[in-house]
């Protein structure tokens, strides 16, 4: 497989990020960059790991990505935790695994709170979508009533 195939482009952008976190220091990096920090990097990693999850290819790296965000953030960051917690549980919905998504989405709709984020609501609206392949299941159901009420909170 070349670099160029569409499974290998996020591994690729995800290594080169982590090699500039890795390198980067204070004064090489411009002032909104100062707070981003692993737990950071390991949401987005797991965020763009998670897209290939979604298209056939394993959910096992976005998930040990997100899990590593969601116990990196400190408590305080909700919208970080969010994003991390709605970004897993789409992908564990989608691959079969409804229960273990329910409970992180159950998680990331606590965690959202008042926070709101476009990015937190592309995510819940990912995981509505993945969910309809679950709607049998009574828990699958009352997650997507709760992001719907929660999306239609946000944008009302």
């Amino acid at each position: 497989m070349s670099t160029n195939h569409p499974r290998r482009q996020p591994r690729t952008a995800v290594a080169k990020a982590e090699d500039l976190f890795a390198t980067s220091t204070p004064d090489d990096e411009p002032t909104w960059l100062v707070r981003y920090g692993q737990a950071h990097l390991d949401r987005d990693a797991g965020r763009a790991l998670f897209f290939l999850a979604l298209n056939g290819g394993g959910h096992e790296q976005a998930q040990r990505r997100l899990d590593a965000a969601i116990t990196r953030f400190p408590e305080g960051h909700s919208r970080g935790k969010a994003l991390a917690k709605a970004d897993l549980a789409a992908p564990m919905m989608a691959c079969g695994e409804p229960h273990e998504a329910v409970a992180l989405g159950n998680d990331a709709l606590a965690s959202v709170g008042s926070v709101r984020s476009d990015r937190v609501n592309d995510a819940l609206k990912r995981l509505a979508e993945a969910a309809r392949g679950h709607r049998t299941v009574p828990e699958v159901r009352d997650l997507a009533q709760r992001v719907r009420r929660t999306l239609r909170s946000q944008t009302g």
